[in-house]
């Protein structure tokens, strides 16, 4: 992981979506399935390919209602110039509850492939961990840092409190 930045202006994102809960779970391609690592958790699609599609076979991504909806558009703009990047792909909120964990995985396919990680904390407590490596790190509401996909890695909640990222795949092409 590596940390790139603080005090992203998430609160306005964090109220909206408070306001529109109906948006979470419309799409559950990653936390249906029991032996998913996502599974018991909850997504919320700003972009991605089409619904219907294979979301691991190439595609183009395009963004979803939901993008307008909570206002992430200039937001996740701004983190691929940060990145350097020339095509924004997959972004996406997910929520994981008090009490549970992202179990630990490697994303795999064409789009965890093609994509570097960047990840928005939305909301967090003291005590939730991303988890990699031996070695683990706590976001605070703001910050701004990305992953590696293709290492293990697994997110800890044993708090109280829901924890809510944003993620936001960028690729550079040259």
């Amino acid at each position: 992981v590596r940390h790139l930045s603080r005090g992203l202006p998430v609160e306005p994102i964090y109220w909206a979506i408070q306001q529109h809960p109906e948006l979470w779970n419309q799409h559950t391609y990653r936390t249906q399935h029991p032996t998913s690592p996502h599974h018991g958790l909850d997504d919320i699609w700003l972009r991605y390919g089409d619904p219907g599609q294979d979301p691991k076979a190439p595609h183009e991504s395009h963004w979803h209602p939901a993008a307008d909806v909570l206002g992430v558009k200039d937001l996740c703009l701004d983190i691929m110039r940060r990145a350097g990047g020339s095509v924004l792909g997959g972004v996406l909120i997910t929520r994981i509850p008090p009490g549970a964990m992202c179990k630990p995985h490697i994303d795999r396919g064409w789009h965890a492939d093609a994509h570097d990680k960047y990840a928005v904390q939305i909301t967090s407590a003291p005590g939730q961990l991303f988890h990699f490596h031996g070695e683990m790190f706590e976001a605070m509401p703001g910050d701004l840092y990305s992953f590696q996909n293709e290492w293990e890695h697994w997110v800890t909640n044993p708090t109280d409190y829901e924890r809510i990222t944003m993620i936001v795949c960028v690729r550079k092409e040259h």
